[in-house]
C-alpha cells in the first residue's frame, strides 16, 4: 500500500514531527501537573477547595490525552488530519480564553504567557504544514 506521507518533503515532516512531539510533551506535563499538583494551581487564589481540586485533577487526565494525538498526526498526517484540525480548533479555543481571563482580571497576562506560546506554536505549525501539503498535492 502506498504511504501518502512519503510524498511529503522531509524539509517540511521533520519539523512538523519535532514540534508536534514538543508540543504533546509540554501538555503532558501540564496534564500531570495539574492531576500531582493541583493546589499548586489555585495557591494564590485563596481555599484550596476540594470541589476545585478535583476539577482541575479531572482537567489535568483530560490534557495528558493531548500528547497522544500530538504522536498520531505527527506519525500520520495526511491519514489524521482530522485530529490536527480538532486540535487547532483547541489551540484557538485556548487561546481566547485565557485573553478573556486576562480581559477579566482573573489572572494576569504573565500567567498566560505560559500556554500561549505553545498553542500559538501548535496552531501554527499545523495550519503551515497543513497548508504547505495542500500546496504540493496540487
Amino acid at each position: 500500500m502506498n504511504n501518502p506521507n512519503k510524498k511529503i518533503p522531509s524539509s517540511l515532516l521533520i519539523p512538523f514531527r519535532i514540534i508536534c512531539y514538543l508540543c504533546g510533551f509540554y501538555f503532558f506535563l501540564m496534564g500531570l501537573f495539574l492531576i500531582l499538583f493541583p493546589q499548586m494551581a489555585i495557591k494564590n487564589s485563596g481555599v484550596n477547595h476540594p470541589m476545585i481540586l478535583g476539577i482541575l485533577r479531572g482537567t489535568g487526565g483530560a490534557v495528558i490525552i493531548s500528547l497522544v494525538w500530538y504522536i498520531l498526526i505527527a506519525l500520520k498526517p495526511l491519514e489524521l488530519r482530522f485530529i490536527a484540525f480538532i486540535l487547532a480548533f483547541a489551540n484557538v479555543l485556548a487561546i481566547v480564553l485565557d485573553l478573556v481571563s486576562v480581559a477579566l482580571g482573573e489572572y494576569t497576562l504573565s500567567h498566560s504567557m505560559m500556554d500561549i506560546p505553545i498553542e500559538l506554536l501548535s496552531l501554527f505549525t499545523i495550519v503551515i504544514f497543513y497548508y504547505a501539503a495542500h500546496r504540493l498535492k496540487s
